[in-house]
């Protein structure tokens, strides 16, 4: 006599590989989504060279000496003290008193009457900016917490709207 029987040993395998093929999916959806964001990243910060010079106690003149043209309004500088008795002193420059030296007249440049002007300079390679001292440094009622000559500073340059770095330069303090 021959008994009817069920063999069940088939469902197994069959509930295996779908398994996989599930986790295989879900796997290959968060490489998709990961990857996806990399993609829409943001624009590059322009860069650009830079060169300077800081007289003491009178000014610091910075050279764009090539890389991408940058707008005064896109820009941020910034001057940091790594030594000496300010050491670690950080400061920013209100680009209101910053000079654009191919006009000789301010990076903002209106009339004061008017209000009406050119705006922000567009800073070319081969163009020069000039910060005075005071507007350079943190000023305090005994002066300006700045460096003394033959101690260096840092100047930095960076993308206003990203807040990343376009420049920097270490220069040290003439007389």
């Amino acid at each position: 006599m021959q008994k009817n029987a069920r063999n069940y040993d088939a469902v197994s395998p069959v509930v295996g590989v779908m398994l996989m093929l599930v986790v295989t999916i879900i796997i290959a959806a968060v490489v998709s989504a990961f990857s996806g964001g990399v993609a829409q990243s943001t624009p590059k910060a322009p860069q650009i060279s830079l060169g300077a010079e800081a007289h003491n106690n009178t000014y610091i003149i910075l050279d764009h000496k090539g890389g991408d043209t940058i707008s005064g309004s896109s820009i941020t500088i910034k001057t940091y003290i790594p030594s000496g008795k300010y050491k670690d002193m950080s400061y920013q420059v209100n680009l209101s008193s910053v000079i654009y030296l191919p006009d000789n007249k301010p990076l903002y440049d209106y009339d004061p009457a008017t209000y009406e002007g050119r705006g922000w300079a567009t800073i070319q390679p081969g163009d020069k900016l000039k910060i005075n001292w005071a507007d350079a440094f943190k000023v305090t009622k005994y002066g300006p917490m700045a460096p003394s000559v033959g101690e260096p500073v840092d100047i930095e340059i960076y993308d206003s709207a990203s807040g990343k770095e376009i420049a920097t330069t270490r220069v040290t303090v003439m007389p």
